[in-house]
């Protein structure tokens, strides 16, 4: 049987990539203040936090206090300012890496190592999805608030946070886990291989020679 070390490293680094993903997605630091003085405090794919801000477009001049849910009411007029496209595009794509990971993890441990390669295979490229989602999610997250002025005020007075580090971690374990599952996907096939080539060899029976009188 195929060393079945690659297949444990695969599930190892697949727990852990789900852990720190799942702590990311729902925490609100992606990005944060880095002055206490700031109007704005942090925010997360879910949550936004300021400290007496007032948008400039808002005709109700309105000051909003504390941490709440981005799609709080209270936020209704600045949602768009909140959520520009390429923000909901890292909404959508981590929460399809999120759901992804709750389907990919119960079969990874279903399967065990004697899976067949067909099931390994699908794994695998499931697993590729969510390397995909994350990478593509914390690129363009990292991009994009370095790129639109726009967004969050004092932007040169803010900074990546922790919940979007333990993203670009989950990332990284995707990728590992991705790498040793295919592995011993490739090991587990090459073994199937020479099970199915592997000669069948009869023994020729035995017998005694009958002695001549």
């Amino acid at each position: 049987m195929a060393d079945n070390k690659p297949f444990l490293m695969a599930c190892g680094f697949g727990v852990i990539s789900f852990v720190l993903c799942l702590i990311g997605f729902g925490t609100g630091y992606w990005f944060v203040s880095a002055d206490d003085t700031n109007l704005f405090e942090s925010i997360g794919l879910w949550q936004v936090c300021f400290n007496g801000y007032e948008h400039t477009s808002d005709l109700v001049g309105k000051a909003y206090y504390g941490c709440w849910w981005i799609f709080y009411k209270e936020y209704y007029y600045i949602r768009n300012w909140l959520m520009p496209p390429w923000f909901k595009a890292v909404q959508t794509l981590m929460t399809l890496a999120v759901v992804l990971q709750f389907i990919f993890l119960p079969l990874l441990f279903i399967a065990t190592a004697d899976a067949k390669t067909k099931m390994l295979k699908i794994l695998c490229t499931i697993n590729a999805f969510i390397a995909s989602l994350i990478t593509t999610s914390v690129v363009i997250f990292g991009v994009m608030v370095g790129l639109d002025r726009t967004w969050v005020p004092r932007w040169d007075q803010d900074e990546l946070g922790w919940s979007y580090g333990l993203a670009v971690l989950s990332g990284f374990f995707s990728w590992f886990s991705l790498i040793c599952l295919c592995v011993y996907t490739t090991m587990r096939s090459y073994e199937l291989e020479n099970k199915e080539k592997k000669p069948f060899v009869q023994s020729a029976p035995s017998g005694k020679r009958t002695p001549q009188v």
